[in-house]
């Protein structure tokens, strides 16, 4: 029977008559299997895809986090304390400052093509 299976899998003609009795047949089929599809490669690169999933889901979760706590957030409170800490009166006096030093000049913008 056991050389009907080697004939089977197509390992006859590698030389192999005896097997051992812990697990030589599948042994030696995952040892043909790694030389033929190198599985441990293949391994490697499933476990680095399972890892960038995880990361993505993670990034996914992060995002979902910050969305529940930007609809908690009470806007209107931010906006009035953000309202309260500038000093529009200091915001006003700079505009007319700015105005004043380019109080005459004129801005010119020119377009040109360039053809390349």
């Amino acid at each position: 029977m056991k050389n009907l299976i080697l004939k089977w899998l197509g390992l006859d003609q590698l030389g192999f008559t005896k097997l051992n009795g812990n697990g030589g047949l599948f042994d030696l089929v995952e040892d043909e299997f790694n030389r033929a599809y190198d599985l441990g490669g293949m391994y490697s690169k499933l476990d680095d895809m399972k890892y960038l999933l995880e990361d993505l889901e993670s990034r996914a979760n992060r995002w979902d986090d910050m969305a529940d706590k930007l609809e908690d957030m009470d806007m209107e409170a931010i906006i009035e304390e953000v309202g309260n800490q500038v000093d529009f009166d200091k915001v006003q006096e700079l505009d007319d400052r700015l105005t004043e030093l380019l109080a005459g000049y004129k801005l010119e913008v020119k377009l040109t093509q360039e053809n390349y």
